[in-house]
C-alpha cells in the first residue's frame, strides 16, 4: 500500500459486510492526525477480490463536517459493482481545513508500507501489558520510515508517533519483540537498571527539596536573627 507520509487523514480499519448478492458495504474508521479541523475531504477507494484478482475504483468526497484535531470518524459507503469484495485502499487527494489552506495528495514523500501484520493471542497481550491498550504490532524502520506499535506509519524525521504521540526513540529502544521476549536473567537485570535510574532520580528531587529547604531555614533564621538585633538595640536606648 502506497500512502502519502503528510496526508492528515488516516484509515485506521474497516468493516466489510455483504447482502445476499454479494454487494459489499464498508465501515471505514478514519482519523484526523492533524493539528486543525478538517471540513471536508476527497479521494479515492479501491475495492478488491483476492479470489479473482478483481478490482474497482470508486470516488468519494465529503464536505460539510467538522472533525477536530486528533479526532476519529467513520465513512459509509457500498461498492458500486464489484461483488464480494473482501479488501479496500482508501487514497486521499485532498483535506479541507478550518481556517487553513487544505492539504493535496503529492505535497508529502511517498512510501510503499505494505500489509500491516497485526499481533495475535499471547503474543498481541503480552505487547499490549508493557505498551499499552491500542498497541497492535512490534515497531520497525525502514529506510524512509518508522512503524509505531499502534500502526500508525511515520517519517524517520518524527520524534513522536503522530497518531498516539508515544516517543520514537521509547518505542524502537523499548517496545520491540528483542527486549520484550528477554530471558528472566536479561530481564531482572533490565528491571534494576530501570530501579536503579529511578532511584538515582528520586534522590536528586530529594536532594532538590533538602536544598530549598535548607536555604528557606536560613533566610527565616537570618531573618529572626536581624529582627532580634533590631529590638535588642531599641531597648537599650529606651
Amino acid at each position: 500500500m502506497i500512502i502519502d507520509l503528510s496526508c492528515p487523514v488516516e484509515l485506521r480499519g474497516y468493516e466489510l459486510l455483504h447482502d445476499d448478492a454479494g454487494t459489499a458495504r464498508a465501515y471505514i474508521d478514519l482519523f484526523n492526525v492533524s493539528e486543525r479541523t478538517v471540513t471536508g475531504y476527497a479521494g479515492t477507494v479501491r475495492w478488491s477480490r483476492d479470489e479473482t484478482g478483481e478490482s474497482l475504483n470508486d470516488s468519494v468526497s465529503v464536505d460539510e463536517i467538522a472533525i477536530p484535531a486528533g479526532g476519529e470518524f467513520r465513512l459509509l459507503l457500498t461498492s458500486s459493482g464489484l461483488k464480494y469484495a473482501d479488501r479496500l485502499e482508501i487514497y486521499f487527494s485532498r483535506v479541507a481545513f478550518e481556517g487553513a489552506p487544505e492539504w493535496k495528495c503529492g505535497e508529502g514523500e511517498l512510501v510503499d508500507v505494505g500489509e500491516q501484520q497485526t499481533l495475535q493471542g499471547n503474543e498481541l497481550g503480552a505487547l499490549r501489558a508493557a505498551a499499552g491498550g491500542d498497541a497492535v504490532m512490534y515497531p520497525e524502520t525502514q529506510d524512509n520510515f518508522w512503524r509505531c506499535v499502534c500502526g500508525r506509519i511515520n517519517p524517520l524525521s518524527e520524534a513522536e508517533c503522530a497518531r498516539c504521540r508515544r516517543e520514537r526513540e521509547y518505542v524502537l529502544g523499548e517496545l520491540n519483540r528483542k527486549t520484550l521476549h528477554l530471558d528472566p536473567k536479561q530481564q531482572r537485570a533490565r528491571e534494576k537498571r530501570r530501579a536503579k535510574s529511578q532511584k538515582a532520580s528520586a534522590k536528586a528531587v530529594k536532594a532538590q527539596k533538602n536544598a530549598k529547604y535548607m536555604a528557606a531555614l536560613v533566610a527565616v533564621s537570618a531573618f529572626a536573627f536581624a529582627l532580634l538585633t533590631v529590638l535588642v538595640i531599641i531597648n537599650s536606648r529606651v
